[in-house]
C-alpha cells in the first residue's frame, strides 16, 4: 500500500513539473515567409531586452540564405526613435534610425506607400531593384515629404561589402562618420546585452528546428 502511495506520489509530483516546464514562455515569438525573411520579437522576460532597449521592444531579424541578424529596439510613437543592429559575427554595427521592411515587400511595391500606424506613408523615391537584390536588410527612414505630402520614407540598404557591411541609399553609399545613420559608439555594456540576446535567439533557432 505504501509502495502503491509513494508511486502515486511521484507520478503527481512529476506531472507537476512537466506543466510548470511546458508553462515557461518563449522567449521569442516568430517566425520565416516562403522568401526566407524571418523575423521575431523577443519576450520581456528577457532580461536584457529591457537592458538594451529599455521601454521599446526587442526584435531581430534575419535571412535563411544568411549569417547576418538585425537586432532592433522599435518605439511605438516614431520610427526616428528606433535602433538597430547589426551583428555578423563578432562584428556589431549601430544604427540610430530606420524601420526595418521586408525587401520583398519593396521588390512587389517598388513606389507603393508603407502602411504605419498613421495610415500608410510613401516612399520619397522609388525602391531600386538591383539595390534589392544584394542587400541582406532594408531600413525605412522617415525624412521630411515634398510636394504637400509631411513625411516620405528613404529607403537604405545594408549590404555585406569585404567582411563589412555597407550603407547604402537611393542617392549613394552612406559614410561610415555620418552620425545621421550610424552610432557613434556602442559601449562594451551594450555589446555584452546584445550577444547574450543572440545567444537566445541562437537557442530558440535551434529549438525551432526540431
Amino acid at each position: 500500500m505504501f509502495a502503491k502511495s509513494s508511486f502515486i506520489a511521484c507520478v503527481t509530483i512529476f506531472a507537476s513539473i512537466s506543466a510548470a516546464a511546458s508553462a515557461v514562455p518563449s522567449p521569442l515569438f516568430g517566425s520565416c515567409d516562403n522568401n526566407g525573411e524571418c523575423s521575431a520579437v523577443f519576450n520581456r522576460s528577457v532580461s536584457e531586452t529591457q537592458l538594451l532597449c529599455g521601454t521599446k521592444t526587442a526584435s531581430i531579424a534575419w535571412r535563411k540564405n544568411s549569417a547576418a541578424l538585425l537586432l532592433q529596439c522599435t518605439g511605438s510613437d516614431t520610427a526616428e526613435e528606433n535602433r538597430n543592429y547589426v551583428v555578423d559575427g563578432r562584428n556589431v554595427i549601430g544604427l540610430n534610425y530606420g524601420r526595418y521592411v521586408k525587401t520583398h515587400f519593396l521588390q512587389q511595391n517598388p513606389e507603393g506607400a508603407v502602411p504605419d500606424k498613421f495610415g500608410s506613408t510613401p516612399v520619397c523615391t522609388a525602391a531600386n531593384k538591383e539595390k534589392l537584390l544584394t542587400s541582406t536588410f532594408v531600413l525605412l527612414d522617415k525624412r521630411p515629404g515634398e510636394s504637400g505630402v509631411p513625411y516620405c520614407y528613404d529607403i537604405t540598404y545594408l549590404s555585406p561589402i569585404s567582411g563589412a557591411f555597407q550603407l547604402n541609399t537611393n542617392a549613394g553609399p552612406v559614410s561610415a562618420n555620418d552620425q545621421d545613420h550610424f552610432l557613434a559608439n556602442i559601449s562594451g555594456q551594450k555589446k555584452q546585452y546584445i550577444q547574450r540576446l543572440i545567444e537566445v535567439f541562437s537557442k530558440w533557432r535551434i529549438e525551432q528546428a526540431n
